[in-house]
This record gives C-alpha cells, structure tokens and sequence, in this order.
C-alpha cells in the first residue's frame, strides 16, 4: 500500500467562516487596545501604579463638597456594595449623627454619608458631611430626602450597586445588611423594606392604588442601582405633584409610577426591618429580642441607648465568631473529644456543687450566704436566655430544608455551675414544640427534652495599664492631667479639720513623685472660721497647694460647694469629691487616680465607715490608727455615694450635682443616678480600705425634706454599732 504524502483534507464552508471571524476578532481587539493605549494620559513615576488605597483617597469626601468626587479612569475599578445615606438636622448633627457615625457606621460594607442642610456645621470634623444646597431643615423633609436621592444619582449611580436611605435615628447591622444583598441581583430594580400602607388614622387617606404601597422610611429604604437611575430624571416632578406629606410615601409613588416596582410585600421583612412603634421613647432602651433576626432597628432616638444596642450587637457577633472558632477546633485531628465531665476532682473540696432553678424564677443553692433559696438574679436569668436562644438557632439550622422546626415553650427546671478554670455548665429541662410544615406530614408536637450544654471560657488576655487606658480613651482629645484636686466643703469643725490636715501632710510627705495632690476647700462663714485659716495657712507652708472659695454666711448645701470647687478646675483636671471626716492612705490615693479614666470611667468608691466608739470592745480601742476593719469596728458603707472621683469634663457631661437640693444629703445618690443613667460611661464601684470614715454624732434636722430626713436616720442607725453588739446588748436581757 502506498501513502500519498500531500494528501488534502477538504474544509467545509461554514468551517471556513468561522475561521475567518476568529482572525478578523482577534486583529479588531488588537487594533481597539492599542488605539487606546496611544489616547489614554499617561502617568509617570510613583504615581504610575495606584493601589486601592489611593483610589480611596482619589475619590475621598471632603466635607464641605456640594460634589463628590469620582475617577471612573481607575484600572480595575469596580462598584462597591453600598452606599448608606442619612438625613440628620442641624440640632442632631453633633449628637444622634455622630453616634451613628461612631457606632455601626464604622461596620457597614461601604460607605455611609450624612446629608445636612446648606449651611448646617458640626464640631466633629470627621464626619463625612453633604450639605444639599437649597434644602433647609423643613419638616416634613420632602425636598431634603428627594434632593438626597438626587444627588446620588447624580454623583454616585457609577460607585455602588445599593443605596440605602436612612435616618438619623436607625440603627444597621452591616454584616447582616450585607449578606441580605448579595443574595438579591442588583442589576434589576428593586426597592427593599418593610412595606406599608399607612397607619389606622391614614389608611386610604394616601391616594395609594390597590396593588400600590411604599416602602417606610423608618427601618430605611434599600434601592438597587437600576432604581436610583430609573427614578432620577422624575424627582423634581414628582416633588411639585406631591399628594401627601410623607416623603417616604411619595418617593414610593414616584418609584412605582417611573419604575414600575413596588416595595418588597413579605411578612419576613417586618422582622428584618423593624419598626417599634408601640413606645418610641423605650424602644429598645430594655428589649432587644429583635436585635440578633433583624437586619436595621428603628427608632432609637437617644444616643445612649445607640451605644447600648451597638454594644450589644458586637457581643452578638464576637459570640457567632468564638462558637465558630470552637467547632474549627473541635474538628482538627489533635482537638480532644468532647465529655460532659471538664474537670475531675481529687479531693472533696474540689467538687463544684450545682444549683437548682426551677422554671428559671427561683435558685436553690447551698454555699453561699443569700441560700437555701432565692430569686434568680436577673444576670443569670439573661444568660440562660440568651443560652437557649443560641441553642434553638443552631437546632434549626437548615429547617426550612429540613421540613421542621423546633421551637422553645418553658423551662421546668434546670442545674448551672461554674467551673473557675473552664466555664459554666448547664443541664435543662425544657419543653418544646416539634412542628412539621411540609404536606402531607403537617404536625405540631409537644415534647420535653433534657439539653446538656457547655459554655467554654475564652483565653486570658492582659493589656498595659497604658494600653488600658489609651483603648478606654480612644476617642477622646483630652488630656489627662496628673493631679489629684482634691475638694472639700467646710463649715466649722475645726478640730478635725485639723486632724485632716496633719493627716494629709504626712501621706503627701511619703507619697513620691507620682503623686501630686491639691486641695480646694469651698469655705462657709463659722464660729472657728479663724482656726480653719490657720489650719489652712499651715497646709500651704507645707507646699501642698491649697485654694480656697469664699461662701459667705450662707445656707450649706454640699452640691452647691462641690460644683464651685469644680468650675475653678479645667475640663481635664481629675477631681476627688471628699469629707473633712475622711482619712486615707496613699495607695487609696493612687488608686484613685488609675480607676478614672477621662471620658471613659468614673469611681464611687465604697468606704470603711466607723461604728460609734462607744460600741467598740476593748481590744477595738487599744488600735492605734483607724485602719483596721474588724466587724465590731465599722463596716462597708454600701449605700453612701458621698466620695466620688472623676475628671471635670465628665462631671459637666452627665449633669454635675443637684444645686437646688439643700442640707444633708441626696445631692450624692443623685449624681450616681446620673452616671449610670448616662451610660457611656464605665462606672466602678468597689470597697476601698484605704478610705476611712471617722464616726462622729449625726443630727438630722427635722425640716429637712422627707426623703433626705429618712437617709439622715437611716445612716445614723446604721453608724451606732454592729449586729453582733445589738444582739449581745439584747442577750443581756433576755
């Protein structure tokens, strides 16, 4: 057989075509990419290469720009996912606003702007400011929240796929938000949240057709790109045919007329877009159950209550990323298998007993003082909540796939304790209801199940006290100063105004370097007026720095002289609120001074207050000084906020004492009232040793005010003598 060896193979036609169209593809995207090489700028040295970081700083906000500017030029640039948009006022700018912008601004997975009226200013020159020109803050605010849109459109159509509008009064789960739309194509038009029609008073009264709604402006309004731009051009029209005054129900309108979509009609989103309005001055102030399935909360009009949901949410997510963390663990090949026992003891008093809580109301306990049985504490009571919450969630993972769903009814009974090395454990009792919503199995079931369940302690961490601190004080821009200032009020008694004083120059004589203390003393006119001068005269030859404020022959009251100490006091100066009966130690003095923080945390110590002398057994007498802490000596005065220490600006910040309360009393319980009220603050509270209360004879004059006479009689009982004389004193006539 012989092989030709130029043999040819036949091509076909649409063979051929198709070649063709190949090469003549190829050679045209030649051609158009060195077309443009050739017309494109070009850039030279350092500036050749941009990173994304510098194509933020490109397109970066100043905060006075009526536009935002855009480089579309960037190489690789590509849309980012959302762009949150809120409304504020010039009264809220530096309040609700930079809360916002403070708390979960910094989580969202984009960027968010705050839109202002034209001319509106803010002291936080942080915060990425557009003022709308022409817009005022008119309210209703149709012109400000269709110019806001507008300018979107505008100047941001070509940057995000998603637009949210949003008040200042809404909070927003970034991570969530963002899981929700990258489930939703954003190249269709969408508007996105909780649906409404009006409430009862409104209802029909919106011109609304039958298959129209509009979307709340309250939980926010989320709009995909194709909808801002779709829209856009309709705006102005839209504004001067408005048939209501409800700017979120005539942005839906304008929407449903121009892009011919309606907000989303789904029950769910009333879960993901909450909208409390059964009492917006509490909302969410107490109850956050719908924090961990919603996606935005609204409203929350006090900035206080913005952090405290902030914070809350944060402990959700570090949660969800410490039990994800334990289950990557628990799955590598050297992790130990799990048991129910953590901890085998060797000794007796090594076992951990557990408590009993039946239908999680009351504890039955056996080693502690408050036992046999009382009140669960409201702290347990939230863990464990929180404990079956996380449970139920992981039980339904997957449910809808499933079929069923478990859901939790009561708790019968249950046992807790605390391992110190390990964690907490739990064993509950609970009953459950088992439903199956898939035909043609459609069931609901009763059933009562034990759940064993471990909560794992996370690893130690330790931080520099300078580290501490400058975390604690992160946002602040003060500076601490170092002194301890300290202030007292002083009528009469000179005596043991003496007796203060000896005692303040001997601990400042031993104190070091690192403590400097003033004192401040608001004088009021008095018998021995002329031996507390001396007395004073002789702390300043000692060069410890005394001031005094002259108060005249006035009516006392302690509030009204701490707050005129305070106000001769810089905004960053640390000051000590203290009594002409006090004695302290210099530790207690450095103590003092590292549990406050400027603008971050303020200390009510508890002190050691003296029983009656008379009281005192024998051996309590021979002690030579006051600090000895013995149950017949004194003990804890846990009631009594009259020592306080924190810096001025912090003072200022939660409302200074009452002025108007006179006499004895009250103006310190009500400054403790307003630090925890006001709280963004951290308030410590603990016993000091080295504060001493000297006893000395109350008297409570019987036209004080009732509530200030009932402390006066309280305290004066209380400082007579300890439980352990009354009853001897009672044996001796039994």
């Amino acid at each position: 057989m012989r092989l030709r060896s130029n043999c040819r193979m036949p091509i076909s036609r649409s063979t051929f075509t198709i070649i063709l169209g190949i090469l003549f593809g190829l050679s045209a995207t030649h051609y158009l990419t060195t077309l443009k090489s050739l017309t494109d700028p070009v850039i030279c040295g350092p500036e050749q290469q941009v990173s994304r970081s510098e194509e933020l700083d490109i397109i970066s906000l100043r905060a006075d720009a009526d536009v935002f500017t855009r480089s579309q030029s960037l190489p690789g640039h590509r849309r980012g996912l959302i762009l949150v948009a809120i409304m504020t006022a010039a009264k809220y700018v530096d309040t609700r606003a930079y809360n916002v912008w403070k708390t979960w601004a910094q989580h969202i997975p984009g960027r968010v702007l705050i839109f202002v009226a034209e001319g509106t200013e803010s002291i936080h020159e942080d915060m990425p400011l557009i003022r709308l020109k022409g817009v005022d803050d008119t309210y209703p605010p149709q012109k400000k929240s269709f110019a806001m849109v507008k300018w979107l459109a505008e100047n941001m159509a070509d940057e995000y796929d998603w637009f949210l509008r949003a008040d200042d009064d809404l909070y927003i789960r970034g991570e969530e938000l963002a899981a929700f739309l990258r489930s939703v194509d954003s190249s269709q038009a969408h508007i996105i949240g909780q649906a409404g029609l009006g409430n009862s008073a409104e209802y029909g009264l919106l011109a609304l057709g039958s298959t129209d709604n509009y979307c709340m402006g309250g939980p926010g309004i989320v709009m995909s790109r194709e909808t801002l731009l779709k829209v856009s051009p309709h705006l102005e029209s839209c504004l001067q045919h408005m048939l209501t005054s409800h700017e979120d129900v005539e942005l839906g309108r304008c929407i449903r007329k121009h892009v011919n979509v309606a907000c989303t009609w789904n029950y769910e989103m009333q879960k993901l877009f909450h909208n409390n309005q059964s009492a917006i001055k509490e909302s969410y102030a107490k109850n956050m159950k719908e924090l961990k399935d919603a996606i935005t909360l609204h409203p929350i009009k006090d900035p206080a209550v913005m952090r405290k949901v902030h914070l809350r949410n944060r402990e959700i997510k570090l949660r969800e990323a410490r039990a994800q963390r334990t289950l990557l663990s628990s799955e590598l090949s050297t992790a130990k298998a799990q048991t129910l026992v953590r901890m085998t003891p060797n000794r007796t008093i090594d076992l951990t007993p557990w408590d009993y809580i039946n239908n999680n109301k009351i504890l039955f306990c056996a080693d502690r003082v408050n036992c046999p049985r009382h009140t669960v504490d409201l702290s347990i009571r939230t863990e464990i909540t929180d404990t079956i919450t996380q449970l139920f969630d992981e039980f339904n993972t997957n449910a809808r796939q499933r079929g069923r769903v478990l859901q939790f009814q009561s708790l019968q009974y249950g046992y807790m304790r605390v391992e110190p090395t390990k964690g907490v454990d739990y064993v509950l009792d609970m009953l459950l209801w088992f439903k199956k919503f898939r035909p043609p199995n459609r069931t609901t079931i009763s059933v009562r199940r034990h759940a064993y369940v471990q909560q794992t302690f996370g690893k130690l961490r330790s931080l520099a006290e300078g580290v501490f601190r400058s975390n604690m004080r992160a946002n602040s821009t003060l500076i601490e100063d170092p002194t301890l200032h300290m202030i007292m009020p002083l009528r009469g008694r000179a005596a043991i105004f003496g007796r203060f004083a000896q005692h303040l120059k001997s601990i400042c004589a031993r104190g070091g370097d690192d403590l400097a203390v003033s004192l401040t003393i608001v004088l009021y006119s008095s018998e021995d007026e002329m031996e507390n001068r001396e007395t004073i005269e002789m702390l300043r030859s000692s060069h410890i720095p005394v001031s005094v404020i002259e108060m005249g022959d006035v009516a006392f009251s302690r509030g009204i002289a701490l707050m005129r100490g305070a106000e001769t006091l810089p905004a960053n100066a640390l000051l000590f609120f203290t009594d002409v009966d006090m004695l302290f130690t210099c530790d207690a003095l450095k103590r003092i001074k590292s549990n406050t923080i400027l603008n971050a945390q303020i200390y009510f110590p508890i002190v050691f207050s003296e029983f009656s002398h008379e009281s005192w057994s024998e051996n309590d007498k021979l002690l030579a000084d006051a600090f000895h802490y013995g149950r017949g000596r004194g003990y804890f005065r846990h009631f009594g906020y009259g020592l306080a220490a924190m810096y001025k600006a912090d003072l200022m910040d939660i409302g200074g004492f009452d002025t108007k309360i006179e006499g004895w009393g009250k103006e310190d319980v009500d400054l403790f009232e307003k630090a925890i009220k006001n709280g963004r603050l951290r308030v410590i509270r603990s016993p000091e040793p080295g504060l001493v209360h000297i006893y000395h004879p109350i008297h409570c004059d019987e036209n004080m005010p009732t509530a200030q006479k009932d402390m006066c009689h309280g305290s004066k009982a209380a400082s007579l003598a300890s439980i352990d004389t009354l009853v001897e004193q009672i044996a001796q006539y039994a």
